[in-house]
């Protein structure tokens, strides 16, 4: 009987795979756009069968690609295919957070920013009536986590002035600054 633990020993020469529960991932490294295709449908080829071999199955609906490239270089489109299936290239979301091709965080700060929106508008419509500790629980509860969630990934972008001015603004709503200090 062949185990998902074993597919780094099936696929190591052409790719590194990641096993994470029943989660799998595989990083193929190339600078030769030809090469890495070409790789890519042999790890997909090689996964297929070992899959087949201990009776399970790749769900190639729910399979996608992500290839990372520099912003200079040009846009090729990559195709990878088994049997008539083409698997597709998408932006993803990695536990929570946006990815795109170019590592850009702009989606996912666009996709954050409602929440941070709303926290603002609670504390400003409440701040009359409620005590300190109370806006800081919602301070905390409703921007703070959404805010820091992945900070290390998308806090040196330049889309993520609009969180810190937000975060900037709610502050001073609860301490009763003017908008402007």
């Amino acid at each position: 009987m062949v185990y998902i633990n074993d597919l780094p020993l099936q696929i190591n020469s052409l790719a590194e795979p990641i096993l994470f529960a029943e989660d799998t991932s595989v990083l193929i490294y190339n600078r030769n756009f030809i090469d890495f295709s070409t790789s890519a449908n042999l790890v997909l080829a090689c996964m297929i069968e070992l899959f087949s071999a201990s009776m399970s199955v790749l769900n190639l609906e729910k399979t996608n690609i992500m290839k990372f490239v520099t912003i200079n270089q040009p846009y090729c489109a990559l195709t990878i295919s088994y049997k008539d299936k083409s698997i597709e290239e998408v932006n993803l979301k990695f536990l929570g957070i946006q990815i795109d091709s170019h590592l850009n965080c702009k989606n996912h700060i666009c996709q954050i920013i409602p929440k941070p929106s709303v926290a603002c508008y609670m504390v400003r419509q409440i701040y009359h009536i409620c005590n300190n500790v109370a806006l800081r629980s919602i301070y905390f509860a409703v921007f703070q986590s959404t805010a820091s969630y992945g900070i290390i990934l998308w806090g040196n972008s330049s889309y993520s002035r609009k969180i810190f001015s937000l975060q900037k603004r709610i502050i001073r709503i609860m301490i009763g600054a003017h908008p402007r200090t």
